[in-house]
C-alpha cells in the first residue's frame, strides 16, 4: 500500500535505535552470504539517484495533465531555476555524497529517512491509515476455529524457522534476487508509540518463542517449544490446538471485566504514546505484560464473530472490534468463529510482499499436506497431551481511573473513525488478466487506466495517483511511486466519453496510456522515477536553508497529494485485501488481478466509495467492449482485404492462364514453349490438379502451389477462390482442353453445392449480394448441362465455380474495388469480364 506522506516541510526526524532483531539458531553476520537466503545479497546494487535533469524533466511531464497552462509555465520555470541554481546543484551533490556513504555502510541512502518520513513521523492512527490486511481463501476441510488457527500457527513457525536457518529461498524477479532485509522484521518485531515519532524494536528470537493470543479483549501467551531454545522441540498442530482450546475456554469463562488494552493501539500516535504511559503508570505489572506482547513472535486473534459478507470480512480483518487486536505488532493472524481467517500487517518496517509470501506459504502448505487428525482425540489423549504442556499464561492488566478514561476515549475515537469510513469490496467477475493479456497489454497498467477512467467519470477531473512499485532489486530498497496520471491517460479518459471519437481511436488512446504507465512503472522499479529523488533533495536540506521555489510551488504539493492511492497484491490464496485512504479527501484502492477476475477494495471518508466501485466496473466493461469491437472491425477489414487480395491473385492467374491458352493455340507469335510457372496462385510443384494435354505439342500447364496468403487464411475462402480461378480458366479460356480435375484438392476441402460452400453458408457471405447469387444459381443450372468440346459432360463444379468467379468479378462484386491489375492485356476473343479501372 502507499505510505502516508507528510506535507512538504513537515518532516520530524527521530533518532532510531539500530534494529536488535537477530534470527534464532543463526549466528551469521550480515557479511556472511553463503546461505540459501543470502545468496546474491552482497551483489545487490545500491538504490540509484537519477540524473537531476532527468528527474526534473519527468516531473514536469508528470504534472502536465494536472495543471493549467499558467500553472505549468510556473512549474517549468521553478524547475529550470532549481536546475541552474547553486542551491539546487549543492543539494543534489550532497544527496549523492550521502548515497556513497550509505553504500559503503551497506545500506540505502533512503532507508532510514523513509522509515521515519513515511511511517514513524506519521501522527494519524496506524490502524486506519497505515496497516493493511489480507483475507485468506477458506479451508472447509478444517473442522473448527482452533483447528484452523493451530494449522496456521504451526506453518508460521515453520516459516520462521526457514528464516532462522537462512534456508528460505530469496524472492526473485526475472532470475535476479530481491533484497531480503525486510524478513528480519517479520517475527518478534513491534512498533512503539512515541513522540515526536514512533520507533521500531526487534527482539532476540532465541529467547522469545511465545505467541500472544487475544480473545474477548483479553491477552494470553503460550510457549511454542517444549524445551526453551531448542527449535526442534516445537509444538505440533494438535498440541497448539489444545493450547488454543484452553485459552478460548479461559477467556469465555472469565466473567471479570479486564481492561481491553488493545483499543489503545488504535488511536492517533501522539495519543497512543500518552496512553502507553498511562497504562504503565496504572500498575507496575502492566509494563511487564506489555513486554510479553511486544516480544512475542506475533499475535493470534481468536474472534468470536463470524463475518460472512465481503464487507464484514474485510472490516473484521481491517479493524475488527478494536479491543481484540494489537495493531503495533509485526503481524496478527486472525481466525474467526466460522473458520475464516486473515492477517493484519504493520507497515513501517515491512512492505506487503514478505507478508504475502508468508500467507501464501500458510495457505498453500495447508492445502497441499494431509490434514492433521484434529477430530479423533479422546479424553485420555487430550489429558496426555495437555499434561505435557505448560498452561497458557493470562496477561492480567490492572486498571486505574486514568486508564479507564484513556480506554473510553480510545473507544470513542475508534467508533467515530469506523463510522466515518465507507469501505466497499468490489468483485469483478467479467474477466481478468487472461483476457487483458490477449489484448497484448500489461494487466496492471490496464487496470490502472480503468481506475483513471472511473475517477474521471465520477469527478470530471483527474488527480495525482499513487501506485506502489517495489525497488527491492536494490539493497534495502522499499518502494517508489509509479505516477498513474499522465498526458496519455488524460487523452484516453477524454476520448472514452467523447461521442465524436471512434472505437479505433479510443482503443489506440488506451494502448498509448497503458504503454506509458507500463514504461513509468519500469522506471520506478529501476529507481528512475521522480518522487524519491525529490524527497531526498528536500530532506538533505538543512533547517537554516531557504526552501527552494520548486518545493514551494503549489503544484508540487498538489501533485504529491495522492487523492487516489493504489496498490496491487495478486494471489489466488487471497479473497480480500485492503487498507485505508492516505489523505482525507481521497480514496484508497487496493486491488488484485487474477486470471479470470479482478478484485477492488475502495475506502474513503464517505466520498462515494460505492459509486467509484461501480464506475470501475463500468470502465472495465467499456474497455473490454472497445477492444473486442475494434477486434471485430479489424478482423472484418482484414477479411475484406483478404478477399480483395485473393480475387486480385485469382484474376492475375486467370489472365496468365489465358496467355498460356492462347500460346498453346499459337496465338502468341507461334510460341509453343511451355510457359514457366509463376509465383502466383499456382506454381512450383507438379500435381494432378491440371490434366496433361491429350494433344501432342501442347504444353503442360503450371502445377498448383498454395501461396503464403492462402496458407494463412480461412480454408473455405482459400478453396473457393482457388477453384474459382481454375473454373474461370476452364470455362472461359481453355475451351479446347478437357475438364480440369478437382478431385485432388486437399482432404477436407469444402465443396460448392448449389451455390453454397459447404460449412460456410451462402457464398454471398464471402463476396456476393443475394441478387447476384440468385442470378448465379440460375446460370449454374443451365451451364451444368453443357459439354466440353471433346464431348464429355462439363464439370458441374467447374460451372458453379465459374459462376462464383463471375459473382466475384461482377458489377457488384469485390473486384469492383480493384485497380487494373495487368494493364490492357487482351484476353481471348471469347466473352470476357474485365476488371474495373478505378477502386
Amino acid at each position: 500500500m502507499p505510505p502516508h506522506t507528510s506535507p512538504p516541510g513537515s518532516v520530524l526526524m527521530a533518532t532510531l535505535p539500530p534494529p536488535t532483531a537477530e534470527l534464532a539458531s543463526c549466528s551469521l553476520s550480515e557479511t556472511d552470504y553463503d546461505t540459501i537466503m543470502d545468496k546474491g545479497q552482497n551483489q545487490l546494487p545500491s538504490l540509484p539517484i537519477p540524473p537531476l535533469d532527468q528527474t526534473l524533466a519527468r516531473y514536469i511531464e508528470s504534472v502536465r495533465p494536472l495543471t493549467t497552462d499558467q500553472e505549468y509555465e510556473r512549474t517549468v520555470q521553478a524547475a529550470q531555476d532549481f536546475r541552474s541554481s547553486e542551491q539546487g546543484q549543492s543539494l543534489d551533490q550532497r544527496l549523492r555524497a550521502r548515497a556513497l556513504d550509505c553504500e559503503q555502510r551497506g545500506t540505502s541512502w533512503l532507508a532510514e529517512w523513509w522509515d521515519d518520513w513515511a511511517y514513524f513521523s506519521h501522527r494519524d492512527s496506524s490502524t486506519f491509515f497505515v496497516n493493511y490486511y489480507f483475507g485468506f481463501l477458506d479451508d472447509p476441510r478444517v473442522p473448527t476455529q482452533t483447528a484452523r488457527a493451530a494449522l496456521l500457527v504451526s506453518l508460521a513457525l515453520e516459516f520462521r524457522q526457514l528464516i532462522a536457518t537462512r534456508t528460505l529461498t530469496p524472492d526473485m524477479a526475472r532470475n535476479a534476487p530481491f533484497c531480503m532485509n525486510m524478513y528480519r522484521y517479520l517475527f518478534n518485531y513491534s512498533r512503539i508509540a512515541g513522540t515526536p515519532a514512533d520507533i521500531a524494536v526487534g527482539y532476540p528470537t532465541e529467547t522469545n518463542n511465545h505467541i500472544c493470543v487475544v480473545r474477548n479483549g483479553k491477552f494470553y501467551i503460550f510457549e511454542t517449544l517444549h524445551i526453551p531454545s531448542e527449535p526442534s522441540s516445537v509444538l505440533g498442530p494438535r498440541e497448539i490446538m489444545i493450547q488454543l482450546e484452553r485459552i478460548k475456554k479461559m477467556a469465555d469463562d472469565d466473567k471479570s471485566v479486564a481492561p481491553p488494552i488493545g483499543i489503545l493501539s488504535t488511536g492517533q500516535r501522539d495519543q497512543a504514546a500518552q496512553d502507553r504511559a498511562t497504562l504503565f503508570q496504572a500498575h507496575t505489572s502492566n509494563k511487564a505484560h506489555m513486554a510479553k506482547i511486544e516480544t512475542s513472535m506475533f499475535v493470534l486473534c481468536l474472534d468470536s464473530s463470524s463475518p460472512t459478507t465481503s464487507e464484514e470480512f474485510s472490516r473484521a480483518c481491517w479493524h475488527g472490534d478494536g479491543a481484540s487486536r494489537w495493531f503495533d505488532k509485526c503481524f496478527q493472524l486472525i481466525v474467526f468463529a466460522n473458520g475464516r481467517a486473515g492477517m493484519n500487517g504493520e507497515h513501517s518496517k515491512m512492505d506487503a510482499t514478505p507478508t504475502s509470501r508468508l500467507c501464501r506459504y500458510l495457505i498453500d502448505e495447508a492445502q497441499a499436506r494431509p490434514l492433521p487428525d484434529f477430530r479423533n482425540l479422546n479424553a485420555e489423549d487430550l489429558y496426555e497431551i495437555a499434561s505435557a504442556l505448560d498452561k497458557p499464561q493470562p496477561l492480567s492488566f490492572v486498571t486505574s481511573p486514568a486508564l479507564d478514561h484513556a480506554i473510553a476515549n480510545a473507544f470513542s475515537y475508534f467508533k467515530t473513525t469506523v463510522d466515518a469510513h465507507e469501505m466497499v469490496p468490489t468483485e469483478f467477475k467479467g474477466y481478468g488478466k487472461g483476457l487483458i493479456k490477449s489484448f497484448k497489454m500489461s494487466p496492471d497498467a490496464y487496470v490502472q487506466m480503468a481506475l483513471q477512467l472511473a475517477y474521471y467519470r465520477k469527478h470530471g477531473e483527474l488527480v495525482a495517483t499513487y501506485e506502489s512499485a517495489a525497488t527491492r532489486k536494490y539493497r534495502h530498497g522499499r518502494t517508489e511511486t509509479a505516477r498513474s496520471c499522465s498526458i496519455e491517460s488524460k487523452v484516453f479518459c477524454e476520448a472514452m466519453d467523447n461521442p465524436d471519437v471512434g472505437l479505433k481511436a479510443r482503443a489506440a488512446a488506451c494502448r498509448a496510456a497503458v504503454g506509458r504507465h507500463a514504461q513509468y512503472t519500469a522506471w520506478a522499479v529501476d529507481g528512475q522515477a521522480v518522487d524519491r529523488h525529490l524527497l531526498g533533495l528536500r530532506l538533505i536540506r538543512s533547517s537554516d536553508e531557504e526552501v527552494p521555489e520548486l518545493f514551494k510551488d503549489p503544484v508540487y504539493a498538489r501533485t504529491s497529494r495522492w487523492r487516489l492511492s493504489t496498490s496491487q497484491i495478486s494471489d489466488d490464496c487471497f479473497i480480500a485485501y485492503g487498507w485505508g485512504e492516505v489523505f482525507p479527501d481521497g480514496f484508497g484502492c487496493a486491488y488484485m488481478v487474477k486470471e479470470a477476475e479482478l478484485y477492488f477494495c475502495i475506502t474513503s471518508l464517505h466520498l462515494g466509495s460505492r459509486d467509484l466501485g461501480q464506475y470501475i466496473v463500468d470502465a472495465l466493461v467499456d474497455m473490454k467492449f472497445t477492444f473486442e469491437e475494434v477486434h471485430k472491425i479489424e478482423k472484418a477489414e482484414a477479411a475484406q482485404a483478404a478477399i480483395v487480395a485473393a480475387a486480385a491473385e485469382a484474376l492475375s492467374h486467370a489472365e496468365r492462364a489465358s496467355e498460356m491458352a492462347r500460346a498453346s493455340r499459337g496465338e502468341l507469335a507461334g510460341n509453343t514453349q511451355a510457359i514457366p510457372a509463376h509465383d502466383g496462385l499456382f506454381g512450383d510443384r507438379e500435381s494432378d490438379l491440371f490434366a496433361r494435354s491429350p494433344s501432342p505439342g501442347r504444353p503442360l500447364l503450371p502445377a498448383p502451389r498454395t501461396s503464403l496468403f492462402f496458407q494463412k487464411h480461412d480454408p473455405v475462402l482459400r478453396t473457393a477462390l482457388a477453384r474459382s480461378a481454375m473454373a474461370m480458366a476452364q470455362e472461359k479460356y481453355w475451351s479446347g482442353i478437357d475438364d480440369i480435375a478437382f478431385d485432388n484438392l486437399p482432404p477436407g476441402s469444402p465443396r460448392l453445392k448449389n451455390g453454397t460452400v459447404a460449412g460456410s453458408g451462402s457464398s454471398s457471405d464471402l463476396v456476393a449480394s443475394p441478387s447476384s447469387l440468385a442470378s448465379s444459381e440460375a446460370k449454374t443450372e443451365s451451364a451444368g448441362k453443357a459439354t466440353t468440346p471433346t464431348g464429355r459432360p462439363r464439370s458441374d463444379s467447374g460451372s458453379q465455380l465459374r459462376n462464383f468467379m463471375a459473382i466475384l468479378m461482377g458489377e457488384d462484386g469485390m473486384l469492383s474495388r480493384l485497380r487494373p491489375l495487368r494493364g490492357s492485356s487482351n484476353l481471348s476473343a471469347k466473352p470476357t469480364i474485365s476488371p474495373p479501372s478505378s477502386p
